[in-house]
C-alpha cells in the first residue's frame, strides 16, 4: 500500500479537523442515546416479566376462589322478543298525516 500525502490549505485543514471532531461528538452522543435506549428496553422487559408473573398469580387466586366458593344456581330468565305494537306505528302515521294536512292548509291560505 502506498502512502499518499495531500497538501491542504490552513483553512481547509481547520474545516476538516472541525468536521472530524463534530462527527466524533455526534457518534458519542449517538452511543449515549443507544445505551440509554437499551437500558430502558431492559427495564421494560423486566417490568413486563413481573407483570406477567403477577397476572399469573392473580389468575391462580381467582381459580382457587371459584373452587372454594359455593356454586349458586340462578333461575333461568326467558328473554321475550321486543315487539313494536302496531298501534304505536299507526299513531305515528296518523300524526304524520295530521302534520301534512296542516301544512297543506297553511299553503292554501
Amino acid at each position: 500500500m502506498k502512502n499518499i500525502h495531500l497538501r491542504l490549505e490552513a483553512d481547509e485543514a481547520l474545516d476538516s479537523r472541525r468536521n472530524l471532531l463534530l462527527t466524533e461528538i455526534n457518534l458519542l452522543n449517538l452511543r449515549k442515546i443507544i445505551s440509554e435506549y437499551l437500558k430502558l428496553r431492559k427495564e421494560e422487559f423486566l417490568k413486563k416479566q413481573e407483570l406477567k408473573k403477577k397476572l399469573k398469580e392473580l389468575v391462580n387466586d381467582i381459580n382457587k376462589l371459584k373452587e372454594e366458593l359455593p356454586k349458586t344456581r340462578l333461575p333461568k330468565i326467558e328473554k321475550k322478543p321486543v315487539i313494536i305494537e302496531k298501534t304505536k306505528k299507526l299513531k305515528l302515521e296518523d300524526e304524520l298525516k295530521e302534520i301534512q294536512e296542516k301544512l297543506e292548509q297553511l299553503n292554501k291560505e
